[in-house]
């Protein structure tokens, strides 16, 4: 079973946020790391010193997680996610910590982020600094930009769970084995159960699925501390929600199925 328990973080408190940038890159403007189709990216015009600033709607905002999506950053990029109460940085902003870029076992830039602070932080003004001026590209990706507080749930998951690594390309052979294949973008499934669940943990977890259905996507995170980026995605139930009674006020939570977006 994981150390760390799952979480999970229902919308984005900046959602509502506005926004301005550095520069955009014209049909993809900066407001795309608000969009929840996660392919939807927002591009720079640079690499040098970039910046996506989100102004929170409702004045100072609490957070204790955050993900960023489908970004296209060197594994040597300079990234920090700033707070502040105002949008002037110059002076230096009262928040400022310092992300990575994760990388697989092969070295390749794992192209999202999940982070969580030691404690919850609260600013109306966050930005995005990037310096990425080794990067092959001149231009740079930031998707989905998901920030709020998670939900963990009381009882963690048990052992037996899965991680299922999909590609979804078509592939055609041919006497000879020759081929033909319409490479598609792999994407990551989860498994998730417990039991011995109260009837009031099991209410909060049906509220998530409440929250969301099986159309909403949200961020769920399996190793939250240990890794909280290889096994942190932006997500969608793939299978319903059902609670096996036990006895009195108990219950199980059956196998249920979570399939990022990509």
């Amino acid at each position: 079973m994981c150390a760390d328990k799952v979480r999970f973080l229902i919308g984005s408190v900046l959602d509502n946020a506005a926004v301005s940038a550095s520069s955009e890159t014209s049909g993809l403007p900066a407001t795309n790391v608000k969009d929840t189709l996660i392919r939807k990216v927002y591009r720079t015009t640079g690499r040098g010193n970039e910046w996506v600033q989100l102004h929170a709607s409702g004045g100072p905002t609490t957070i204790n997680c955050l993900f960023i999506g489908k970004h296209s950053f060197s594994k040597n990029a300079v990234l920090l996610w700033q707070g502040n109460s105002t949008s002037t940085w110059a002076s230096g902003p009262a928040l400022s910590i310092t992300l990575s870029v994760a990388t697989d076992a092969r070295g390749a830039v794992v192209p999202k982020i999940g982070y969580y602070p030691a404690a919850a932080v609260t600013h109306e003004f966050w930005r995005l600094y990037i310096k990425d001026s080794g990067n092959a590209s001149i231009n740079l990706d930031i998707g989905r930009i998901a920030a709020g507080r998670y939900y963990e749930p009381a009882r963690n998951l048990r052992d037996g769970f899965q991680i299922v690594h999909q590609d979804p390309s078509r592939i055609s052979m041919t006497a000879g084995r020759q081929g033909y294949a319409n490479i598609r973008p792999r994407y990551v499934e989860f498994t998730y159960s417990t039991f011995d669940m109260t009837e009031a943990v099991m209410d909060e977890f049906v509220g998530v699925f409440n929250a969301v259905g099986l159309h909403t996507a949200f961020v769920m995170s399996l190793d939250p501390e240990s890794r909280p980026t290889h096994n942190t995605i932006y997500c969608q139930f793939l299978t319903n929600v059902t609670q096996e009674q036990r006895f009195l006020r108990q219950y199980n939570l059956q196998e249920v199925r979570f399939s990022e977006k990509n």
